[in-house]
């Protein structure tokens, strides 16, 4: 077995800080997706602190919904977000619904994006050797 290449300071320490540093870094995506869907969808100034309390309160209600509720609670957590999308940003019903479409929407493109830029930097350069 490789050794491990973060640090232990006690039990379980390196899956706390990898789970911490993974949570930020989700929270730090996460946040922008919101943040540019709600930008796009509500019109008023969202903030990326609304769109990151959305995120991080979302992940964990939906989460824990769906993890003792299991596909019922799959439904529910959906409705939870429309919820905090729909307090966090002042909007109505349609407009939670749209800056959830729209979040959709925005990480499919930039997913395909990313992906067109790591197939062209693969195979598009030319060969030095």
């Amino acid at each position: 077995m490789p050794p491990n290449p973060l640090p232990t300071i006690g039990l379980g320490t390196t899956t706390l800080v990898s789970f911490i540093i993974l949570f930020i870094v989700y929270l730090l995506i996460m946040g922008f997706i919101l943040w540019l869907a709600g930008e796009i969808v509500v019109g008023r100034k969202v903030t990326f602190g609304e769109a990151i309390a959305v995120a991080g309160t979302g992940t964990f209600l939906v989460g824990a919904v769906v993890a003792f509720l299991g596909l019922i609670g799959l439904l529910l957590g959906v409705l939870i977000f429309l919820l905090l999308v729909k307090h966090y940003f002042k909007t109505g019903w349609l407009g939670a619904i749209g800056v959830g479409i729209t979040a959709i929407v925005v990480v499919v493109v930039i997913t395909f994006i990313l992906g067109a830029v790591l197939v062209g930097a693969l195979f598009g350069f030319p060969k030095i050797f």
